[in-house]
């Protein structure tokens, strides 16, 4: 038999609007986190890129000049000069180290995009506060009516964008939009459809930490916080950084250098014309 709850349905109505408004809240402060965070990776890989990122970029091209003449040079030691055997498709034999290199090797995503500049405490404050507010209104997992949960998406994703760009003028304009809200059912359908609500949020909160905890343990979040203990430390590890990078560049040209001479000194055009296609 079924367990009858010894609450009315208006107290188990009541109970589950409670459930649901904290939950709101929390959703709302996780999500508001979430976004900082990604504002403030941002605007780290922004510094990071501009301080150390050339001369990183430079060192990994060295290297990968390195890696390829240290394979040519390795082929012509196991194939000699006429180099390794064609396929049966006619094309030229690859390494499994090479095939696996090419399979997994992902490449690199476009630049990230500049963060917005810092902006006074007031101002700071109060768009944090209409964020919040607008969240409250408008966010689509705290509705069931499919219409309406397309349109709150929409109006989300825009808030979301103007809260990243810290922009006030658009999340008081998006604030100027008409709310909607869902039609409300009768007795058990009620119950029912606030118990799947605070399913949704509960979900979607799991989502959001799940998100902030992976973007807390990235690696540029990682540094930007070593970065910041350095800088209590009064140093700048940036600069540090960018400093090691700079001594290792000499070394690692010279080892460049020599090894496309040895390309050179193995006697053969194909092999000196392949040392000249690495500049």
């Amino acid at each position: 038999m079924p367990r009858h709850s010894p609450y009315s349905t208006e107290e188990q109505l009541t109970r589950l609007r409670r459930q649901i408004e904290a939950a709101e809240a929390e959703l709302i402060d996780r999500e508001a986190e979430l976004v900082d965070l990604r504002v403030a990776s941002l605007a780290f890989r922004l510094e990071y890129d501009t301080r150390v990122g050339r001369r990183v970029a430079e060192m990994e091209e060295v290297e990968a000049r390195i890696e390829r003449c240290q394979q040519r040079i390795s082929q012509y030691r196991q194939w000699g000069p006429d180099g390794p055997p064609q396929t049966r498709s006619g094309q030229a034999y690859v390494p499994v180290e090479e095939q696996y290199r090419r399979t997994w090797q992902q490449p690199k995503g476009p630049p990230p995009p500049r963060p917005a500049e810092p902006l006074d405490a007031a101002t700071e404050a109060q768009i944090k506060s209409l964020y919040r507010q607008l969240c409250r209104r408008f966010h689509p997992d705290l509705v069931q009516d499919a219409a309406e949960r397309a349109w709150r998406t929409e109006m989300m994703t825009a808030v979301n964008a103007a809260y990243a760009a810290r922009s006030l003028v658009e999340l008081q304009a998006l604030a100027e939009k008409p709310d909607r809200s869902p039609t409300t059912e009768t007795g058990a359908d009620r119950l029912a459809a606030l118990m799947d609500k605070l399913g949704q949020i509960q979900c979607r909160l799991r989502e959001v930490e799940r998100e902030i905890r992976e973007l807390t343990n990235s690696e540029m979040i990682q540094l930007s916080l070593e970065v910041e203990l350095a800088r209590w430390q009064g140093r700048d590890l940036l600069a540090e950084i960018a400093a090691d990078v700079e001594a290792e560049l000499p070394r690692k040209r010279a080892e460049l250098d020599f090894l496309e001479a040895q390309l050179r000194q193995l006697g053969t055009e194909s092999q000196a014309e392949q040392a000249e296609d690495l500049r």
